[in-house]
């Protein structure tokens, strides 16, 4: 599968370590690395376009347009928003970033993969069960991918349909490096893209990642070990299964 990664901020190391360095991309410079794949015609091979994390509030303007235009040249396209805002009750961007991808991106994207915390703040109320995820999803009214729920047993990743809700879980780690719901959004919209139904899609993602984290933690590692773990990301060797929810 071909991807285009266009940055929307440039890091030296991880703002947990202490001052990153570098900083968002400007708007305008987001804008031209995006029109350079529009020069050479590519929007049309775009199958989905999948948003992260933002350096800044301006570049919402850019994605919103790049989007609509790859729509435009391949109806089959479908936008996702992954709003990378915080977790565990707090914000670790800017509240006009945070405001920017609330009332920006997630109300313009086909797709949102937000975990609990996310979810929370686009459905204006606290998600703390997967009961209240698929309630906040609902309303929300497209396909949403929650992920980070807590169960009795570990942690869980909801998909919430219209036509249909999907839970998967697998046992709770000892810790977890930063990234595994970057990962999931990925792993999951590219299986979705290939044609995987949403509950093989699930399944698939939810075990790479488990099998992910447990690599990271046994090469000690406080990063995602993503180049040793090539192989589990195409073929997971954990393969959880995704229950069907009954529909309220």
């Amino acid at each position: 599968m071909r991807v285009f990664q266009a940055p929307t901020t440039l890091l030296g190391r991880r703002p947990d370590h202490g001052p990153p360095g570098g900083g968002p991309l400007p708007a305008e410079t987001l804008g031209a690395l995006l029109e350079g794949l529009a020069d050479d015609g590519l929007l049309g091979e775009i199958d989905a376009v999948l948003v992260g994390y933002l350096g800044a509030s301006e570049q919402v303007a850019v994605i919103l347009d790049i989007a609509e235009r790859v729509k435009k040249a391949n109806p089959h396209a479908v936008f996702v928003c992954d709003p990378v805002l915080g977790d565990d009750g707090r914000l670790f961007v800017q509240e006009a970033v945070a405001d920017a991808v609330l009332n920006g991106l997630a109300p313009n994207a086909d797709w949102l993969t937000p975990n609990a915390f996310e979810l929370g703040l686009i459905a204006g109320r606290e998600i703390d069960s997967p009961q209240r995820a698929r309630e906040a999803a609902q309303r929300i009214g497209k396909p949403v991918l929650c992920s980070s729920l807590r169960t009795p047993i570990g942690l869980g990743n909801l998909y919430a349909a219209p036509n249909g809700h999907w839970f998967c879980e697998t046992p709770r780690l000892p810790r977890a490096p930063k990234g595994t719901g970057d990962l999931l959004s990925a792993l999951f919209t590219a299986r979705r893209v290939r044609g995987e139904a949403p509950a093989v899609a699930l399944e698939a993602a939810t075990g790479a990642v488990y099998d992910v984290i447990v690599r990271s933690l046994a090469a000690e590692s406080e990063d995602l070990a993503l180049p040793q773990a090539q192989a589990v990301l195409e073929e997971p060797v954990t393969w959880p299964q995704a229950v069907r929810l009954e529909m309220a």
